[in-house]
């Protein structure tokens, strides 16, 4: 295939970039797979699965018998990762519905990067504690934080039932402290992560 040759990839980077220039209103009816087909040159199949995907990255839906709609501008989330208020009071600011679903907690053992990040001994015990974050009832985010047993001393059995680390942390007496040593990173999500986040389209 030719570098600059349409296909289902191109076309869906094209719609996601119209999408963003409001050229389409929410819930607008989105042209038919043979006139998309017609106005790409390419075969229906590719508008198709230029379609499946938009549906997949939630830009569009269908409905059975009427075709597919606009799903409405995807607006972005501002977050300031390194303040000292927690996920709850970032969302309360933006006026945003939002909860915490604690998924569970593990001992790390012998990772030199994390014990350096939380500034302890590589035999100090660290645990991991994992949330999903849901944004207007639905997953957005995998939340991780690592946090020492020395400092913590009650936190394998407090772990389970954290959905606010920030209100935990105050809870154990800390309060002057933030984000500073915060890291976010980017990755390709596991299987896992798919699962709970609702993501398709990527096994």
């Amino acid at each position: 295939m030719a570098e600059n040759e349409m296909n289902w990839e191109k076309i869906a980077d094209i719609l996601i970039e119209e999408f963003s220039e409001n050229k389409y209103s929410k819930d607008e009816k989105m042209p038919s797979e043979n006139r998309m087909a017609v106005r790409f040159g390419v075969p229906r199949s590719e508008i198709r699965r230029a379609y499946e995907r938009l549906k997949e990255l939630g830009y569009i839906y269908s409905m059975q018998g009427y075709g597919s709609f606009f799903s409405g501008k995807k607006e972005k989330i501002q977050l300031l990762m390194t303040d000292s208020t927690s996920f709850s009071e970032k969302m309360e600011k933006l006026g945003l519905s939002y909860k915490s679903e604690n998924l569970g907690i593990r001992e790390v053992k012998g990772n030199s990067l994390i014990c350096e990040m939380l500034d302890t001994d590589i035999t100090d015990t660290i645990y991991r504690i994992t949330r999903l974050r849901y944004i207007e009832g639905s997953p957005a985010a995998i939340h991780i934080s690592y946090v020492t047993e020395k400092k913590f001393p009650h936190i394998r059995e407090d772990g389970p039932h954290i959905s606010s680390l920030f209100e935990y942390i105050k809870q154990c007496g800390y309060h002057n402290f933030s984000n500073e040593s915060s890291e976010l990173t980017v990755s390709a999500l596991t299987a896992e992560e798919r699962k709970l986040l609702d993501v398709h389209g990527y096994a």
